[in-house]
């Protein structure tokens, strides 16, 4: 074979010819095999990883998660396709952004892959957030004043760690600071409290929720905090009217109408829902009517029926719409002799009134529709007023004559007895299906709806009189157990003589017990608790019925509460009562104030989903206008 050196073999070597020759030494000198080996193939990503799991709140931009690897990766990639707002640098294998969606923990794989291979890693994620029921806050409170706002709150995709921990926050101050947790199953209590240092406005926002696990709030949960939007009104007694809010009227199913004194025949106070002071707003207000007084301040009250309420005033009985005030029809007793209106009621479409004075006094009843009069009985009395008649199964009885007693009659006019009793006006029979119950400040008797024959009579040991006025009535609790106090009696502040609550025994023909104070107005009762207002001390009383022991007691939140002007009002939820400068809405369960609106009067809740508020002028001059507010 020949060198590589001679002339031929460079020739070959420098042509590139395509011939096949078998050199030992190859082309270009040197001992080489034809050109450098290929480089090595490059290795697969070893040592990948990320820190796992990983909890996100929604909606914040998490902090950017880099993955750990050893080699070279000229692609990353996520399957399936990672939460809602999150992103893979394909590049860099770096996951950020911002999740806008709650998911519940998963694995995602992630591959990182070169031209020798990949690697994976599942990392783990959940996208979290919190839940609060109600999703939004709205309130009105009276100025210099506080409400409770409860919240529950849900972790979602996470569970809260250590002792949940709460503090509130929002730009206007609307909102104190400390908040109350109570962690229940898979959920928790918050409770928020407006702070009293809030000038009278209006107020919308976000409350934010800085959300811990630890006493001093420095360690934060999964989720850090949730914002809630609230719509907030602050008022005083000279704030504007909130507005008109005349929303379509949608009755309750199945809850009797407010018809009575106190709602019904056996003046409870009680209506049987469920109410949350996140949807009360205004719904018209309109001027106050020249109202029935004596010493012992507004007698009227007012009673609604299909849409319509019947109130009294001056000398006229009104027939209003609840949707909007609207006129309905009116009656003017000018006519009579001595003219004079007292408190309406209503039932199976006829209303009745006791109407009039001294010889011109008479038991008037008018269908409910259209005005037109039913029938006019004739009673006596002398310059007296009364409470609203009370209805029952047998007949209609009210509270009237000379020398003091009870009319009974039936529904067609035609009276039915007249049972004379103590001299004492301003007060009503309680009416069961087997009997009438009346008290009289001497005692309480039980007496036959029919005939008025009084079947049974339990003294008072202590019988109480003020003016011959008793300013309230008895109240009917389970079988057998009647409440009552003469309510007019601590009215007399100065004396100091107060009055004496006190449950009769109906069956034993005893009283079962009685507790002292200055009980001014009706209670009202469910369920074996008895809700009372004591003017001494201020508050608001829960009482069992079985011994009259004290359950609980609210205190109004104002320096200026002395006293209160209202009977209670009672719902499953809440319970209502105005003292001398506001009304209130108390939590049944907290018993801690949630609504308020600074408007004095008589108090009642229709069907219609209506709480009225019968102003009268409260002690800061400010005049009393009959008002309407949406509860549902």
């Amino acid at each position: 074979m020949r060198d590589a050196s001679t002339p031929l073999a460079r020739l070959v070597c420098r042509l590139g010819a395509t011939l096949i020759l078998v050199v030992t030494a190859g082309c270009g000198g040197g001992g080489g095999s034809g050109g450098p080996p290929p480089p090595p193939p490059t290795p697969a990503p070893t040592g990948f990883s990320y820190p796992s799991p990983q909890i996100y709140p929604r909606g914040t931009a998490i902090a950017p998660l880099n993955p750990a690897i050893t080699g070279v990766v000229t692609n990353y990639s996520s399957s399936p396709a990672l939460p809602p707002g999150l992103v893979i640098d394909a590049h860099t294998g770096i996951i950020s952004g911002t999740p806008t969606a709650a998911q519940p923990s998963a694995d995602y794989t992630i591959t990182a892959a070169n031209s020798g291979g990949s690697a994976t890693f599942s990392v783990s994620i959940a996208v979290a957030t919190v839940t609060a029921s109600p999703a939004n806050i709205s309130r009105m409170v009276v100025s210099s004043t506080s409400v409770t706002v409860g919240l529950s709150i849900t972790p979602v995709n996470f569970s809260f760690s250590g002792v949940l921990t709460a503090k509130a926050a929002d730009t206007a101050g609307v909102f104190a600071g400390n908040v109350t947790a109570v962690t229940g199953n898979g959920d928790s209590a918050l409770s928020l409290t407006t702070s009293p240092r809030v000038p009278p406005g209006h107020y919308q926002g976000n409350v934010t929720l800085t959300l811990c696990g630890d006493a001093t709030c420095t360690t934060p949960q999964s989720v850090p905090s949730i914002a809630v939007p609230y719509d907030i009104y602050v008022l005083s007694p000279a704030s504007a009217w909130p507005g008109n809010n005349l929303s379509a009227l949608v009755p309750w199913s199945g809850v009797p109408d407010w018809t009575m004194f106190q709602a019904n025949a056996a003046h409870t106070g009680y209506v049987p829902v469920d109410l949350d002071p996140n949807s009360f707003s205004t719904r018209w207000q309109a001027p106050t009517l020249d109202i029935p007084v004596s010493f012992g301040g507004n007698l009227n009250t007012l009673v609604a029926s299909n849409g319509v309420l019947f109130i009294g005033g001056g000398t006229t009985l009104y027939a209003r719409s609840e949707s909007d005030n609207s006129a309905v029809w009116s009656y003017n007793f000018s006519s009579l002799a001595d003219p004079s209106v007292n408190p309406p009621s209503v039932a199976a479409g006829v209303v009745y009134v006791a109407a009039g004075q001294q010889s011109s006094t008479y038991m008037f009843a008018f269908n409910a529709a259209d005005g037109t009069l039913v029938f006019k009985s004739l009673m006596s009395s002398q310059w007296e007023h009364y409470l609203a008649p009370t209805i029952g199964p047998q007949g209609i009885y009210t509270n009237a004559g000379t020398y003091g007693g009870l009319y009974g009659f039936n529904t067609t006019g035609q009276q039915l007895f007249f049972a004379g009793m103590p001299q004492t006006s301003q007060w009503t029979a309680a009416v069961d299906a087997s009997a009438i119950y009346t008290y009289t400040g001497d005692a309480l008797r039980v007496l036959d709806p029919v005939t008025g024959a009084v079947n049974a009579t339990i003294a008072d040991p202590n019988p109480q009189n003020f003016d011959y006025e008793i300013n309230g009535s008895a109240v009917l609790g389970a079988r057998g157990s009647v409440f009552a106090a003469n309510y007019a009696t601590a009215l007399n502040k100065g004396s100091g003589a107060g009055n004496t609550l006190m449950d009769f025994n109906t069956t034993l023909n005893s009283i079962s017990w009685k507790v002292n104070g200055d009980f001014a107005n009706t209670p009202a009762y469910n369920a074996g608790v008895l809700y009372a207002t004591n003017d001494n001390p201020v508050r608001l009383e829960a009482r069992a019925e079985a011994d009259g022991s004290l359950l609980w007691s609210w205190v109004p939140p104002q320096a200026g509460d002395t006293a209160f002007v209202s009977e209670t009002l009672l719902t499953n939820t809440m319970i209502f009562v105005s003292t001398n400068l506001a009304t209130y809405g108390i939590d049944t369960t907290t018993h801690q104030t949630v609504w308020s609106y600074p408007l004095v009067g008589k108090l009642a809740l229709s069907r219609s989903r209506i709480l009225y508020i019968e102003g009268q002028q409260s002690q800061t001059g400010v005049p009393g206008n009959l008002t309407a507010i949406n509860v549902n």
